[in-house]
């Protein structure tokens, strides 16, 4: 009735040995802030970033004192402050940096696109310079860092 089957026979014998196997798969790898690994479509480019556009702040600085001070009547800080969209204190910064700082240094940082020379004189090195007490010790600090030419 029932046939009996019988299981096929092993064409390579059994040995005790491990056999090793090895694979070869195409893949790409890329290290960033995470492994990113793809094993069937290659990665997509990588991203060039722009350079980065420091801010003139001595620019910004005029401008506002420019505002503050065109027309008839002068505008109040408030009325400054709304008009512009820019917080009380950003205000006092850039103008406290106008009104100390050395008119010369004003007048040659009023005009410059040097990114080098914007990366050096920020808006918060500025406004730190521009609280220093007397007028030889901003002379000074300024003078100490220009870029040596």
């Amino acid at each position: 009735m029932f046939k009996r089957r019988t299981l096929p026979k092993v064409v390579a014998s059994r040995s005790a040995q491990p056999q090793v196997i090895q694979l070869v798969v195409k893949m790409d790898i890329r290290r960033s802030k995470r492994i990113l690994l793809s094993l069937i479509d290659p990665l997509p480019p990588v991203r060039i970033r722009k350079p980065r556009i420091r801010q003139n702040a001595v620019r910004e600085a005029l401008k506002i004192q420019a505002f503050i001070n065109d027309g008839p009547s002068r505008l109040t800080w408030a009325q400054t402050r709304k008009r512009l969209n820019i917080s009380e204190s950003k205000l006092a910064h850039l103008l406290k940096i106008v009104n100390r700082l050395p008119a010369d240094f004003i007048e040659n940082m009023k005009s410059c696109d040097d990114q080098e020379k914007l990366r050096i004189f920020t808006g918060r090195r500025l406004l730190q310079i521009s609280r220093l007490r007397t007028e030889r010790e901003r002379r000074n600090e300024i003078e100490r860092l220009l870029p040596k030419v």
